[in-house]
């Protein structure tokens, strides 16, 4: 038979256990994934990735026309194979 102080030390430790796990597994949600490729962007296949193609892929914080103008460097209204290819995202800001 455990004793209730033993009990008590158990219960605690597993609760930190599955906090800890909670609070890992936000962070990791946090991180964005890698890149997505030009075909898989270019939904209809056409060699150019519109707007329409662009704005189905999830983003971040949902800035599709900023980052879709950034990219679009001809300002053709289309994003082609060199300009995602040639496309460097912005540097983070340091705190």
């Amino acid at each position: 038979m455990m004793k209730p102080q033993s009990t008590i030390v158990i219960a605690i430790i597993l609760l930190l256990m599955i906090f800890n796990q909670s609070q890992a597994k936000e962070r990791n949600n946090d991180r964005p994934g890698p890149p997505p490729s030009f075909s898989t962007l270019d939904v209809n296949a056409d060699n150019e990735i519109d707007f329409a193609e662009f704005s189905q892929h999830a983003l971040p914080h949902g800035e599709h026309k900023t980052i879709f103008a950034h990219i679009d460097s001809d300002n053709s209204g289309v994003i082609s194979e060199v300009e995602f290819t040639n496309h460097k995202p912005p540097a983070k800001k340091k705190p």
